[in-house]
């Protein structure tokens, strides 16, 4: 089998994962997360319940599906820039050069941020899987720095940096279609930069 081509069962399982998080995000963010339940997503789905939980181990689980993915696919690209550069100028440029990808998922992000916005339970694991991002982030930074482990610099930097990145994508969710997130990206970082000259 060639590299990038899948399996029959392979697209399935896709098109099934990609069915239910559909149903979830519309349902949560028209009805909110909390009066939303499994059963009423697996039917929106096409799916029975108990392939809803063959995908997905719980019901917050769907909403953050792949996000891991993103934050090790940024830590990557950001080890990869140019050492002449400053860590912010090369966390800004990592995340333009993902911006591409993520802006596929427009309608996605902005169903997500209202069902986020409806729900303490989701809310509350957002702000754990953020800890954990900035946590990934700040030893990627220690490690372009050349250091063992992320000090309290490394540390401040990926908080801000992913704070960057998510008022820029709530922003360019909410703003009109034809902003570039990668545009929206940039003038945000510059204008952390200003802040810091």
């Amino acid at each position: 089998m060639a590299l990038g081509d899948r399996s029959p069962r392979a697209d399935h399982a896709a098109r099934t994962r990609k069915a239910i998080i559909d149903a979830a995000l519309q349902l949560c963010a028209s009805q909110g997360f909390d009066n939303t339940t499994t059963d009423e997503i697996a039917e929106s789905a096409g799916v029975s319940p108990r392939t809803f939980f063959r995908y997905f181990p719980t019901k917050e689980s769907v909403f953050f599906f792949g996000e891991y993915d993103f934050i090790r696919s940024f830590a990557a690209l950001y080890l990869a820039q140019a050492d002449d550069v400053s860590d912010l100028e090369a966390m800004r440029a990592t995340f333009v050069t993902l911006a591409p990808g993520v802006a596929r998922l427009r309608r996605r992000i902005s169903l997500y941020l209202k069902a986020v916005e409806s729900s303490p339970t989701l809310r509350g694991r957002e702000r754990s899987n953020h800890q954990e991002n900035a946590a990934t982030l700040a030893r990627a930074i220690a490690e372009r720095r050349g250091l063992l482990t992320p000090d309290v610099d490394c540390e401040l930097l990926a908080a801000v940096g992913l704070l960057v990145m998510e008022r820029a994508l709530a922003g360019w969710a909410d703003g009109p279609s034809r902003l570039a997130l990668g545009d929206v990206l940039g003038a945000e970082f510059e204008r952390l930069e200003k802040l810091l000259s």
